[in-house]
C-alpha cells in the first residue's frame, strides 16, 4: 500500500487480482451485495445500547463497505465501554446525511472526502472537524471499463470521449469540474497522463444504468466501484482500462468521520471516546472474516460470494498529509478554488 504496514495500515483484500480473479456463473453475488449497499450493513436506527450516564451520539451514514468497522463497534458494544451510546441512522445520499448533521439530528457523520471538503471549502453549513480517516482505496477498488475489443487502449484515447461517473452526491457542483471522488481521482490520472481536464465528457448517471450505457455504446468508458465493476466483467466481459486509484492517486483516502466544530467543543471526551473504539474496531479489520461477515449479514450471501468483492483499507490512524492529497487534487483539478488546510479540521 502506499502508506505501507510500517505505518499500521490494516488492509483486508477479498478478492484475487484480475489475472486469476474468481469467476462463479450467474449474478446472484452481485445481485444479493446491490440489495447489501442498497440496505445498508446495518439497520437504520442501530444502536449499541443505552450506556448509563453516556453521551449519546447519532452517525449518519450512507450505507456501504467503509462502514464495516462502525457496525462492528456496535454489533459488539464497544461504544458502552466508553460511555457513548452510538445510534447509526442510514441515508440513500450523502446530502441525506450532511442534512442530518447540520439541522442537528446527527452528531457524527461518516462520508466521502471530496464531497464533504468542498462543502467545507465552500462554507456550506456547519464547520467541519475532521475526527477520523475512514477508508482509503487498494488496487482494483476503482476503475475505468471499456468494453473487450474497444479501440480505447490508453488513458490518451479517452480525449473526446464521453465516460459515465456516479452522479454528484453534493450541490452545488461545477459541471467543469471533478464533481465526486470517482471524478477526482480519474481526473487526476488523466491529467499526470497528459490528457487534459476538458478532454473527456463526464456523464453523470446511477450506477446501475452505467453498465447498460456501456453495453449500448452510450459511452466509451465507465468509472466504477464494486460491486458494479464484477456486474461489468460478468455480464459485458468488461475490461480495465486503468485503476483510477493508482501513480498519483494511489492509496487515496476515500471518506472519513466528521462532526461539527461545536460539538467536539462541547463533548470532547466523548468524540476522543468514539475515536478510541472505532480505531478498536478497524484493528480487527485485519481478520478478513471479519469483513466477509457483515458481507454475509445478507441472507444468502455465502462466504465465496462475499470472497468476490475487494475491500479496501480501514486505517487505524490519522496521516494529516494523506487526506490533505485529496484536499490538494480537489484544488489542483479546480473542483475548489480555494486551498484546504486539513490539519486546520483535525480534532485533537
Amino acid at each position: 500500500g502506499y502508506r505501507g504496514a510500517s505505518l499500521g495500515l490494516v488492509q483486508a483484500r477479498a478478492r484475487v487480482g484480475r489475472g486469476g480473479m474468481m469467476r462463479r456463473p450467474g449474478m446472484t453475488a452481485v445481485s444479493v451485495l446491490l440489495a447489501l449497499l442498497a440496505a445498508g450493513c446495518h439497520v437504520p436506527g442501530i444502536s449499541s445500547g443505552q450506556a448509563a450516564g453516556g453521551q449519546q451520539i447519532t452517525v449518519a451514514v450512507v450505507p456501504g463497505v467503509e462502514n464495516a468497522p462502525l457496525q462492528v463497534a456496535v454489533k459488539n458494544g464497544l461504544f458502552t465501554q466508553h460511555h457513548v451510546d452510538v445510534t447509526v441512522q442510514t441515508y440513500g445520499t450523502l446530502q441525506q446525511a450532511y442534512a442530518a448533521l447540520t439541522s442537528g439530528q446527527a452528531e457524527v457523520i461518516s462520508g466521502d472526502y471530496a464531497g464533504l471538503l468542498y462543502m467545507q471549502a465552500h462554507a456550506a453549513g456547519a464547520r467541519l472537524r475532521l475526527i477520523a480517516d475512514g477508508y482509503d482505496a487498494t488496487p482494483g477498488l476503482m476503475e475505468v471499463l471499456t468494453l473487450p475489443g474497444s479501440a480505447i487502449r490508453a488513458a490518451q484515447d479517452l480525449e473526446g470521449k464521453a465516460v459515465a461517473t456516479p452522479p454528484p452526491e453534493l450541490a452545488p457542483f461545477s459541471a467543469d469540474a471533478p464533481y465526486n471522488v470517482e471524478t477526482l481521482a480519474t481526473e487526476s490520472v488523466l491529467q499526470s497522463d497528459g490528457v487534459s481536464p476538458s478532454g473527456v465528457q463526464w456523464k453523470a448517471m446511477a450506477p446501475g444504468s452505467m453498465i447498460s450505457a456501456l453495453r449500448d455504446h452510450t459511452v466509451s468508458a465507465i468509472v466504477t466501484t464494486e460491486p458494479y465493476i464484477l456486474q461489468a466483467e460478468t455480464e459485458l466481459g468488461a475490461v480495465e482500462l486503468f485503476d483510477a486509484c493508482s501513480g498519483v492517486t494511489a492509496s487515496l483516502p476515500l471518506s472519513g468521520y466528521f462532526t461539527t466544530a461545536g460539538f467536539a467543543r462541547g463533548h470532547a471526551a466523548a468524540v476522543h471516546g468514539f475515536q478510541a473504539v472505532l480505531n478498536e474496531a478497524k484493528a480487527s479489520m485485519d481478520q478478513l472474516g471479519t469483513v466477509q461477515s457483515v458481507l454475509r449479514t445478507l441472507p444468502g450471501m455465502s462466504s465465496r460470494e462475499a470472497a468476490l468483492v475487494t475491500i479496501g483499507q480501514y486505517p487505524t490512524f490519522m496521516s494529516v498529509g494523506q487526506v490533505q492529497r485529496v484536499a490538494d487534487l480537489m484544488y489542483g483539478t479546480g473542483m475548489i478554488t480555494t486551498t484546504i488546510s486539513v490539519k486546520n479540521l483535525v480534532f485533537r
